[in-house]
């Protein structure tokens, strides 16, 4: 992330309001539905507010999400959208399967040796990630550009069309708008999209019909309710603000663990039974006795080795993937030999 963060205002180009008005022109929601829409290159929060009033019109509740690297174009976002984090989308955690919208006008560079806009599409609208199935994704990109991105637009978007920007701006930002819903996961690519993207990439502007077409009465672009909340939307950079107000908590809360005195020394029943995973815990803490009768109880944790096979969505190719992951047991040991509870 360090180098884009020493390019992030070089990258940036905010869509000019002119250009997004026409791009709002074929998106439509339902009536009574509430919609979370997602701007991961959030620059100074105009595009998100705009896209939010637009919503507005429909009488739905369109509530925005916004990440900046920069911190001040954050600040200023931050008084014109609900939720702004000030990181770069890869120091983020947000819910999955949450969001109904997104609009990605990532920076015009190379990054991690592939264009960022590559990046920022295949991370942002991987399977099972952050956007619901369905949901609406409009690509904002230099058209050349297309041809890069044309293998992820055939296997991860379905109902594609594109537009460029008007006459009046295409000259100075040689942008395109790629319109589509995120399709399901294990529906392969479109060999027909797919060329077309890359046909696109190299035709003559002229070929590519402008934002201001008025097609919208007949095209248009829904975005739908969204399937769930998003419960999580935050930077896993630690500041020094966050930091203190989190050791100000905590030691309000051991303030009050003090004041607690158990009435009786006896062990409680807990509310659940305990899993194997938590009486492993009370075993190496010294909670539980390691001897119990005549058998001896061992805690430990094992590491188990699986392997999966899983196709490409973009290829259609086989792949083997290799799980490691951390099992607790416990190990009694009796006159007759031992016995591994998991």
């Amino acid at each position: 992330m360090a180098r884009l963060e020493s390019e992030a205002k070089g990258g940036f180009y905010p869509t000019p309001e002119v250009e997004m008005e026409l791009i709002l022109k074929r998106v439509k929601a339902t009536e009574g539905d509430t919609v979370s829409i997602l701007d991961p290159c959030a620059g100074n929060g105009d595009a998100l507010k705009q896209i939010q009033t637009h919503l507005h019109l429909f009488n739905t509740k369109p509530i925005t999400y916004g990440i900046e690297i920069e911190k001040t174009r954050a600040e200023a976002a931050a008084d014109k959208i609900d939720h702004v984090i000030a990181c770069g989308y890869e120091e983020s955690r947000m819910s999955h399967d949450a969001f109904s919208m997104l609009y990605l006008n990532p920076p015009f560079m190379k990054y991690r040796g592939g264009r960022a806009e590559t990046i920022f599409l295949r991370d942002l609208t991987m399977p099972e990630g952050y956007l619901s199935i369905g949901s609406l994704v409009i690509l904002n990109i230099p058209q050349h550009v297309l041809s890069d991105v044309a293998k992820l637009i055939a296997s991860r978007l379905e109902d594609v069309k594109v537009y460029r920007f008007t006459d009046a701006n295409f000259d100075q930002y040689e942008q395109v708008i790629v319109y589509g819903y995120r399709k399901p996961p294990g529906q392969g690519s479109s060999q027909e999209i797919e060329s077309e993207m890359t046909a696109l990439s190299k035709v003559h502007p002229s070929m590519i019909p402008e934002l201001s077409y008025p097609d919208w009465d007949d095209i248009h672009y829904v975005v739908p309710a969204q399937k769930r909340e998003v419960d999580i939307f935050s930077t896993t950079i630690v500041s020094y603000e966050n930091a203190a107000i989190e050791t100000d908590f905590l030691s309000r809360v051991f303030a009050q663990v003090e004041d607690v005195h158990l009435q009786t020394g006896a062990i409680r029943q807990p509310a659940m039974p305990l899993k194997i995973t938590h009486q492993v815990q009370a075993i190496q803490s010294g909670a539980l006795p390691e001897h119990m009768g005549t058998h001896l109880l061992v805690a430990k944790d094992e590491s188990v080795h699986t392997k999966t096979i899983e196709v490409d969505e973009e290829t259609g190719k086989s792949k083997q993937i290799e799980h490691f992951k951390r099992k607790s047991i416990i190990r009694t040991f009796t006159a007759n030999g031992h016995i591994d509870l998991k």
